[in-house]
């Protein structure tokens, strides 16, 4: 464990090693001198060596900097469109890369949305960076620097990427002279117009301060990490955490900024929550759309983003914060009417009341646009006149039905009558229709059956609290049956995510083709996000290619900008698209196919049908699905990898085993052969007549031999590679086994082989050249496998849909497990490994028998040794009829 835990710190110091540095150079309003310090420092680390490249720079209004500028000369590397060239600036690879501004907002064809992630990729990539920066755009002090100016400021910076710069620079000058800088600016009068709100001498002062005081408390967080990083002994105080209630309120962007600030002064960590509850499940794209902002401008700043379902949302809260040790809670006030807040309690009362030791800030909402929306009541529905008049008409009925019988049912059961009604209306219709069938039941209980009939009076007291009670019950079946049903809504949308998720990994460990895995991983994202989709998987070349969609007649996937976006995202493994932080207008989210080792493509989803940005829920979901199938595409290449080792190292074992084979088989004749030849011509006078027959004998015999080893080995080639081809023709199997026993009578030394035939045998239609083959090799291994002397039957018998020729021979016998194992390749019995051979004959026969349609078996013999079946197939349509017997003549 411990080696473990020191090689994580050893990736983890090698990572930040790779990592570029960045120098900010921070100051409170443009003109302050920021552009001017940045170029007087990289002129001071170009004389040192180092190579500076100038990536931006918008400093053409002040003449001291332009100046500065011209006279240094950095290299300047930018696209023509008014971009930075990122790209360019990586595959360069300069010492130093200089950035004015880190703010703006990149143009609708930029790779990134925003600057500052340019620079963040090139500190990816090993490179150092210089960038200034004004107070205004850093993010979590948005909401005070526009109550500040007295607007609001779009282009900012989130906090979490401007803690990663290794050193700030905090650039200053009086009030009077950055005014005065502003005044001497080469500016427009229609910019200098709309500038001048913003250089007063009060706005300056404040934004100077803001500025000193970010920078001390930056200088600060450096001198805990550096006593911490020497253990150095002091107080230490215990860092509270910080919880943000969010919401999808547009208000909650303040309240998210507000929980940074804290977050930042107590040195802390801070969650930002959003509970889902079946009555806040709303589809309202607007409102999706707002959460899934809030919740993206909290990860951005540095929050960890939470999301959880219940049904009470004050519970809730307080049961994650105590799990979470939280001990400040930011939670906004919605704006509510007081009639409203004396019918029911909101979630900031609920969270006051039993939050003990948390502290809760409360922030009330202003009176703009951006306020907290007015909730409905629970369980509330839109007027529906059709419920309402189904409930008159039910209650007039039943009142009808129930008027005649009403003195001789009592009171009690009729009312439980008109509780029918409420019952339906509440789990139908909701609260609103079933309070209505309530007070419309008691109105007409009341007026029909309670005495004095056809009178709203009442003469007992005690039915006012029958009716309170009748009220009661409507209000709480109501309201639980609108609950249900909204929770039930809520569960079937959690219930469909999971499905996706167990259906698909279900199905992806039971699929072994990657073509089959990848239609069913796009049908199945597909039916999540209603969306078609797309997956890219690169090729031999490791080149992207569109591997499956949902919609087969669909172009998705296929344009270059798809294609392009892809490929980015497979080379970088991060999502990229809408909704993301790169390339988040074009019209589709990306997410790479990744293992923890590996990526192995991309899943396209394409969001051009809808304007919406995917919910967190939702982006995770797809990560999650994305996860899974890259996990069963890596089963599948691996084990198509393992398959492929496996036909390898059988390959290899049938290789070694045809060479050691082989290279006896071929050396035992050959060495026969020469040595008869080298006697014949060396010592041609020594040798009489006969001694010369004899060595051409030997040299014939193994000519012989040499010649079956390679029609073997011919023969299993042809057979492997399909290129066998049977030339039929109707055969005699006489005449085949006559040819057979005139070649083996060579090599059959003192075997005698005897034939027994049927007086009439049938045609068969075969290849007579290749069934020869098969009874020379049958017949040589029983005359190999025979003892001298011994007996080799051969006999042919007709059966009624096939002819058998057996051979049987006295030989060793096969073992009951080898019978079947002997008509393998290279297969030798136990029994049989002292004999010399290749192991190949029989697999031959057996190849040459199976196209023909036949079968061939071994089995034990009646006496002792082994008797190989060979059946081949009668053709009935056209074989022809057997002779007839004699003195008998053939009718015509």
């Amino acid at each position: 464990m411990e080696q473990e835990n020191r090689q994580d710190v050893r990736q983890l110091v090698s990572e930040l090693a790779k990592r570029g540095k960045l120098t900010l150079f921070l100051g409170a309003a443009a003109g302050v001198g920021k552009t001017y310090a940045m170029l007087t420092a990289a002129e001071k680390q170009r004389e040192q060596g180092i190579d500076v490249l100038l990536g931006w720079m918008e400093a053409a209004a002040y003449p001291d900097t332009k100046s500065l500028n011209a006279k240094l000369q950095f290299p300047v590397l930018s696209k023509k469109n008014g971009l930075m060239d990122t790209e360019g600036i990586i595959q360069k690879r300069p010492g130093l890369v200089l950035v004015d501004n880190l703010e703006p907002v990149n143009g609708p064809n930029a790779m990134r949305p925003k600057r500052y992630l340019d620079v963040e990729t090139i500190l990816g990539h090993g490179i150092d960076v210089y960038a200034t920066l004004n107070i205004q755009h850093v993010e979590s002090l948005n909401d005070i620097v526009s109550r500040i100016i007295g607007w609001n400021v779009v282009e900012t910076v989130p906090d979490t990427f401007l803690e990663q710069a290794d050193r700030i620079q905090l650039v200053d000058a009086p009030t009077d002279e950055i005014i005065q800088r502003f005044n001497r600016a080469g500016l427009n009068e229609s910019e200098r117009e709309a500038q001048r709100k913003f250089y007063r001498a009060g706005n300056i002062d404040a934004l100077r301060e803001m500025a000193f005081r970010y920078a001390a408390q930056r200088v600060d967080s450096q001198l805990e990490q550096y006593m911490q990083a020497k253990k150095i002994s002091g107080p230490w105080p215990v860092a509270e955490k910080v919880m943000v209630c969010v919401s999808a309120s547009p208000f909650s962007k303040q309240l998210i900024r507000m929980g940074r600030q804290m977050a930042a002064g107590l040195k802390s960590d801070w969650i930002a929550v959003y509970v889902q509850t079946p009555q806040g499940f709303s589809k309202d794209k607007e409102k999706q759309d707002q959460l899934s902002r809030n919740l993206q401008l909290a990860e951005e700043l540095g929050a960890e983003v939470v999301t959880i379902s219940g049904n009470h949302i004050a519970e809730e809260l307080l049961s994650l914060a105590r799990s979470r040790n939280v001990k400040q809670m930011i939670i906004g006030k919605p704006l509510r009417s007081r009639i409203g807040e004396w019918l029911r309690s909101s979630v900031v009362e609920q969270i006051i009341r039993n939050s003990h030791g948390i502290n809760v800030h409360v922030i009330p909402a202003s009176l703009k646009s951006d306020q907290e929306p007015r909730a409905p009541l629970r369980g509330y529905r839109s007027f529906s006149l059709k419920s309402y008049a189904w409930i008159t008409v039910s209650i007039a009925l039943l009142t009808v039905i129930l008027h005649p019988f009403g003195l001789t049912f009592e009171l009690v059961n009729i009312a439980l009558l008109y509780l029918i009604p409420v019952l339906l209306s509440a789990v139908y219709g909701g609260i609103g229709p079933s309070f209505y069938a309530a007070a419309l039941g008691v109105l007409a209980f009341d007026f029909f059956f309670v005495p004095p009939f056809l009178s709203f009076t009442v003469a007992d007291l005690r039915y006012l609290v029958s009716f309170v009670v009748f009220l009661a019950v409507a209000a709480l079946t109501g309201s639980l049956a609108a609950r249900l049903k909204e929770q039930l809504r809520f569960s079937k949308q959690r219930e469909a995510h999971t499905a996706s998720l167990y259906a698909l990994s279900r199905q992806m460990s039971a699929i072994t083709d990657i073509h089959s895995l990848l239609e069913n991983v796009s049908r199945q994202v597909s039916q999540m996000a209603g969306t078609p989709v797309a997956i890219y998987l690169p090729d031999d070349k490791n080149e992207l290619r569109l591997s499956a969609s949902s919609f087969v007649h669909s172009q998705l996937g296929q344009s270059d900008s798809e294609m392009v976006i892809a490929k980015w995202v497979y080379q970088h493994g991060e999502i990229a698209g809408k909704g993301s932080n790169t390339l988040r207008e074009s019209s589709g989210l990306y997410v790479p196919l990744r293992t923890e080792d590996r990526i192995y493509g991309v899943l396209s989803v394409n969001l051009e049908s809808s304007h919406a940005v995917l919910s967190p829920d939702t982006v995770r979901l797809l990560e999650a699905l994305c996860g899974l199938a890259a996990s069963a595409i890596a089963r599948v290449k691996l084990a198509e990898e393992a398959k492929l080792a496996h036909l390898m190292a059988e390959s290899e074992k049938l290789r070694t085993a045809l060479l050691d084979s082989v290279s006896h088989e071929l050396r035992t004749p050959l060495a026969t052969i020469i040595g008869s030849v080298t006697g014949l011509i060396e010592g041609d006078r020594l040798f009489s007549p006969e001694d010369r027959l004899d060595l051409l004998a030997t040299i014939r015999d193994g000519a012989l031999r040499m010649n079956r080893l390679v029609t073997n080995l011919l023969g299993m080639v042809k057979l492997e590679s399909d290129m066998l081809h049977l030339r039929k023709k109707w055969c005699d199997v006489e005449d085949i086994i006559g040819v057979v026993l005139a070649q083996v009578k060579d090599f059959q030394q003192h075997r005698n082989i005897r034939v027994e035939l049927p007086d009439h045998i049938p045609m068969i239609l075969g290849d007579e050249v290749l069934l020869e083959q098969v009874l020379v090799n049958v017949i040589s291994n029983a005359i190999k496998f025979s003892p001298d002397y011994s007996n080799i039957d051969v006999s042919v018998k007709t059966e009624e849909s096939s002819v058998v020729i057996a051979v049987a021979d006295a030989g060793i016998g096969l073992a009951a497990a080898d019978r079947e194992r002997i008509f393998d390749k290279f297969y030798r019995a136990e029994a049989t490994r002292h004999v010399p051979g290749t192991g190949l004959g029989l697999a031959i026969c057996k190849g040459i028998v199976e196209l023909h349609g036949g079968l061939i078996t071994a089995q034990p013999n009646v006496d002792r040794g082994t008797k190989v079946m060979i059946s081949l197939p009668l053709n009935e349509e056209s074989k022809p009829s057997p002779l007839p017997p004699e003195g008998e003549t053939e009718q015509p």
